[in-house]
Protein backbone atom coordinates (compact mmCIF):
# COMPACT_ATOMS: atom_id res chain seq x y z
CA UNK A 1 0.00 0.00 0.00
CA UNK A 2 1.49 3.52 -0.91
CA UNK A 3 0.57 6.10 1.45
CA UNK A 4 0.95 9.99 0.31
CA UNK A 5 1.76 13.02 2.83
CA UNK A 6 1.53 16.42 1.66
CA UNK A 7 3.73 18.97 4.13
CA UNK A 8 3.13 22.49 4.48
CA UNK A 9 4.51 24.83 7.38
CA UNK A 10 6.38 23.14 9.49
CA UNK A 11 6.32 20.08 8.57
CA UNK A 12 9.00 19.89 5.40
CA UNK A 13 10.89 17.02 5.60
CA UNK A 14 10.93 13.49 6.30
CA UNK A 15 13.88 11.15 6.32
CA UNK A 16 14.79 8.80 3.18
CA UNK A 17 15.35 8.40 -0.60
CA UNK A 18 14.85 11.58 -2.82
CA UNK A 19 13.58 10.65 -5.96
CA UNK A 20 11.99 12.47 -8.84
CA UNK A 21 8.46 11.94 -9.82
CA UNK A 22 7.08 13.04 -13.92
CA UNK A 23 4.61 14.36 -14.60
CA UNK A 24 2.75 16.47 -17.55
CA UNK A 25 2.63 19.55 -15.14
CA UNK A 26 6.41 19.33 -14.22
CA UNK A 27 8.95 17.30 -12.19
CA UNK A 28 8.18 16.59 -8.25
CA UNK A 29 10.64 16.11 -5.21
CA UNK A 30 9.51 13.66 -2.80
CA UNK A 31 11.04 11.70 -0.03
CA UNK A 32 10.25 7.54 -0.45
CA UNK A 33 10.72 5.65 3.04
CA UNK A 34 9.13 2.89 4.34
CA UNK A 35 6.79 3.06 8.11
CA UNK A 36 4.23 -0.37 9.19
CA UNK A 37 5.57 -2.47 5.99
CA UNK A 38 3.66 0.79 4.08
CA UNK A 39 5.83 2.90 0.98
CA UNK A 40 4.98 6.68 1.84
CA UNK A 41 5.56 9.40 -0.43
CA UNK A 42 6.33 13.07 1.33
CA UNK A 43 5.89 15.88 -0.62
CA UNK A 44 6.65 19.56 1.23
CA UNK A 45 3.98 21.27 -0.71
CA UNK A 46 5.99 24.56 -1.18
CA UNK A 47 9.16 23.22 -2.23
CA UNK A 48 12.36 22.97 -0.62
CA UNK A 49 12.73 25.58 1.95
CA UNK A 50 9.24 27.04 1.84
CA UNK A 51 10.23 28.62 -1.51
CA UNK A 52 6.44 28.89 -2.96
CA UNK A 53 3.69 31.15 -1.81
CA UNK A 54 0.15 29.67 -1.69
CA UNK A 55 -0.42 31.39 -4.60
CA UNK A 56 2.55 29.64 -6.28
CA UNK A 57 2.30 26.21 -5.55
CA UNK A 58 1.73 23.91 -7.86
CA UNK A 59 -1.06 21.84 -6.86
CA UNK A 60 -1.76 19.75 -10.31
CA UNK A 61 1.95 18.30 -10.43
CA UNK A 62 2.18 17.63 -6.57
CA UNK A 63 -1.36 15.45 -6.67
CA UNK A 64 -0.32 14.04 -9.90
CA UNK A 65 2.59 13.15 -8.49
CA UNK A 66 0.62 10.95 -5.90
CA UNK A 67 -1.32 9.78 -8.81
CA UNK A 68 1.50 8.66 -10.91
CA UNK A 69 3.46 6.69 -7.87
CA UNK A 70 0.51 5.11 -7.48
CA UNK A 71 -0.83 6.68 -3.69
CA UNK A 72 -4.27 5.43 -2.99
CA UNK A 73 -4.56 7.79 0.03
CA UNK A 74 -2.68 11.31 0.97
CA UNK A 75 -3.07 13.38 3.77
CA UNK A 76 -2.48 16.85 3.65
CA UNK A 77 -0.98 18.71 6.57
CA UNK A 78 -1.09 22.64 6.79
CA UNK A 79 -1.62 25.67 9.43
CA UNK A 80 -4.73 27.57 9.35
CA UNK A 81 -6.21 30.67 11.77
CA UNK A 82 -8.79 30.13 14.10
CA UNK A 83 -11.92 32.50 13.39
CA UNK A 84 -13.64 31.48 16.31
CA UNK A 85 -12.61 31.66 20.08
CA UNK A 86 -13.43 28.14 21.40
CA UNK A 87 -10.80 27.17 18.61
CA UNK A 88 -7.57 27.94 20.23
CA UNK A 89 -4.21 28.50 18.63
CA UNK A 90 -2.45 24.78 19.58
CA UNK A 91 -5.46 22.66 18.53
CA UNK A 92 -5.67 20.42 16.11
CA UNK A 93 -8.11 20.93 13.57
CA UNK A 94 -9.75 18.06 10.75
CA UNK A 95 -11.31 19.81 8.04
CA UNK A 96 -15.18 18.48 7.34
CA UNK A 97 -15.82 20.28 4.29
CA UNK A 98 -14.11 23.84 3.26
CA UNK A 99 -15.62 26.94 1.07
CA UNK A 100 -13.37 28.09 -1.41
CA UNK A 101 -12.62 31.93 -1.90
CA UNK A 102 -9.20 31.31 -4.09
CA UNK A 103 -9.20 32.47 -7.81
CA UNK A 104 -7.12 28.84 -8.76
CA UNK A 105 -7.67 26.54 -11.56
CA UNK A 106 -9.51 23.64 -9.38
CA UNK A 107 -9.96 21.01 -12.18
CA UNK A 108 -7.19 18.51 -14.60
CA UNK A 109 -9.86 18.44 -17.09
CA UNK A 110 -10.27 20.85 -19.28
CA UNK A 111 -11.39 19.20 -22.43
CA UNK A 112 -14.01 17.02 -21.03
CA UNK A 113 -17.10 18.04 -19.07
CA UNK A 114 -15.58 15.87 -15.28
CA UNK A 115 -18.24 16.92 -12.93
CA UNK A 116 -17.09 15.28 -9.20
CA UNK A 117 -18.80 15.09 -6.23
CA UNK A 118 -18.06 17.27 -3.23
CA UNK A 119 -21.01 16.75 -1.35
CA UNK A 120 -18.61 14.78 1.43
CA UNK A 121 -15.19 16.61 0.11
CA UNK A 122 -12.67 14.34 2.31
CA UNK A 123 -12.58 10.91 1.80
CA UNK A 124 -14.27 9.52 5.31
CA UNK A 125 -12.37 6.47 6.26
CA UNK A 126 -8.91 8.57 6.16
CA UNK A 127 -11.03 11.36 8.27
CA UNK A 128 -12.06 8.91 10.44
CA UNK A 129 -8.73 7.31 11.05
CA UNK A 130 -7.09 10.85 11.90
CA UNK A 131 -10.31 11.66 14.12
CA UNK A 132 -9.84 8.54 16.08
CA UNK A 133 -6.47 9.46 16.74
CA UNK A 134 -6.61 12.77 17.43
CA UNK A 135 -9.50 12.68 20.06
CA UNK A 136 -9.64 16.28 21.17
CA UNK A 137 -9.30 17.65 17.72
CA UNK A 138 -11.52 19.86 16.85
CA UNK A 139 -13.97 19.95 13.77
CA UNK A 140 -15.34 22.60 11.22
CA UNK A 141 -15.30 24.38 8.04
CA UNK A 142 -12.28 25.37 6.32
CA UNK A 143 -12.59 28.82 4.23
CA UNK A 144 -9.66 28.87 1.71
CA UNK A 145 -8.19 32.47 0.40
CA UNK A 146 -5.38 33.36 -1.93
CA UNK A 147 -2.89 34.89 0.18
CA UNK A 148 0.14 35.20 0.11
CA UNK A 149 -1.27 37.90 2.59
CA UNK A 150 -3.04 37.61 5.53
CA UNK A 151 -6.78 38.36 5.68
CA UNK A 152 -8.48 42.08 7.01
CA UNK A 153 -10.67 42.46 9.64
CA UNK A 154 -13.26 43.16 7.96
CA UNK A 155 -12.73 40.28 5.95
CA UNK A 156 -12.15 37.46 8.89
CA UNK A 157 -15.61 39.74 10.63
CA UNK A 158 -17.43 38.18 6.99
CA UNK A 159 -15.93 34.59 6.68
CA UNK A 160 -16.04 33.98 10.03
CA UNK A 161 -20.10 33.90 9.35
CA UNK A 162 -19.64 30.99 6.94
CA UNK A 163 -16.69 29.10 8.28
CA UNK A 164 -14.08 27.82 11.65
CA UNK A 165 -10.94 28.12 10.33
CA UNK A 166 -9.30 30.18 7.49
CA UNK A 167 -5.87 29.19 5.24
CA UNK A 168 -4.75 29.40 2.21
CA UNK A 169 -3.84 25.42 0.37
CA UNK A 170 -6.86 23.49 1.44
CA UNK A 171 -7.83 24.26 -2.05
CA UNK A 172 -7.22 23.50 -4.78
CA UNK A 173 -5.43 20.49 -3.32
CA UNK A 174 -8.50 18.81 -1.90
CA UNK A 175 -10.61 18.99 -5.20
CA UNK A 176 -7.66 17.68 -7.65
CA UNK A 177 -7.01 14.27 -5.14
CA UNK A 178 -10.73 13.82 -5.68
CA UNK A 179 -10.36 14.09 -9.35
CA UNK A 180 -7.33 11.86 -9.24
CA UNK A 181 -9.56 9.08 -7.25
CA UNK A 182 -7.55 9.41 -4.64
CA UNK A 183 -8.61 8.83 -0.51
CA UNK A 184 -8.08 12.67 0.82
CA UNK A 185 -8.03 13.96 4.09
CA UNK A 186 -6.95 17.40 5.74
CA UNK A 187 -5.35 17.50 9.39
CA UNK A 188 -4.27 21.46 10.24
CA UNK A 189 -2.68 23.21 13.20
CA UNK A 190 -4.31 26.12 14.47
CA UNK A 191 -1.23 28.27 14.74
CA UNK A 192 -3.23 31.40 15.79
CA UNK A 193 -6.40 33.40 15.96
CA UNK A 194 -7.45 35.36 12.76
CA UNK A 195 -7.23 39.19 12.34
CA UNK A 196 -9.74 41.26 14.46
CA UNK A 197 -9.74 38.15 17.13
CA UNK A 198 -6.15 39.17 18.13
CA UNK A 199 -4.25 42.19 18.00
CA UNK A 200 -1.39 41.63 15.42
CA UNK A 201 -0.37 38.50 13.50
CA UNK A 202 3.28 37.71 12.92
CA UNK A 203 5.23 34.88 10.79
CA UNK A 204 7.58 33.75 13.33
CA UNK A 205 4.11 33.72 15.79
CA UNK A 206 2.86 31.14 13.34
CA UNK A 207 6.24 29.35 13.28
CA UNK A 208 6.68 29.09 16.76
CA UNK A 209 3.42 27.52 17.40
CA UNK A 210 4.47 24.79 14.76
CA UNK A 211 7.74 24.03 16.61
CA UNK A 212 5.70 23.35 19.82
CA UNK A 213 2.99 21.31 18.00
CA UNK A 214 5.36 19.49 15.33
CA UNK A 215 5.58 16.28 17.80
CA UNK A 216 1.63 16.48 17.92
CA UNK A 217 1.19 16.17 14.18
CA UNK A 218 4.19 13.86 13.79
CA UNK A 219 2.57 11.72 16.02
CA UNK A 220 -1.09 11.55 14.60
CA UNK A 221 0.61 10.75 11.01
CA UNK A 222 2.56 8.20 12.24
CA UNK A 223 -0.33 6.11 13.52
CA UNK A 224 -2.31 7.25 10.51
CA UNK A 225 -0.29 5.64 8.29
CA UNK A 226 -0.27 2.50 10.41
CA UNK A 227 -4.02 2.40 11.05
CA UNK A 228 -5.32 3.39 6.97
CA UNK A 229 -6.93 0.21 6.16
CA UNK A 230 -5.27 -0.84 2.85
CA UNK A 231 -8.81 -1.89 1.56
CA UNK A 232 -11.32 1.06 2.40
CA UNK A 233 -15.19 1.25 2.04
CA UNK A 234 -15.39 4.34 0.39
CA UNK A 235 -16.19 5.52 -3.07
CA UNK A 236 -13.23 8.23 -3.43
CA UNK A 237 -11.57 6.00 -6.05
CA UNK A 238 -14.47 6.11 -8.36
CA UNK A 239 -15.61 9.84 -8.00
CA UNK A 240 -13.78 10.80 -11.96
CA UNK A 241 -16.22 8.11 -13.64
CA UNK A 242 -19.38 8.99 -11.49
CA UNK A 243 -18.58 12.50 -11.96
CA UNK A 244 -18.73 12.53 -16.15
CA UNK A 245 -21.59 13.99 -17.52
Amino acid sequence: MKIGIIGGTGFYEMEGEEIEIETKYGNVTAIHLKKWQRDIFFIARHGKAHAKPAHMVNYHANIMAMKNIGASAVMGISTVGSMKKNIRPGSIFIPSDFIDFTKRKTTFYDDVAIHVDLSQPFCPVVRGVLLGIAKNAKEGIYVATEGPRLETKAEIAMLKKFGDVVGMTLVPEAVLAREAGICYASLCLVSNYAAGLQERLSIEEIKEMYRKRKPIIEKIVNEAIKKIPARRKCRCKYAPIEGKL
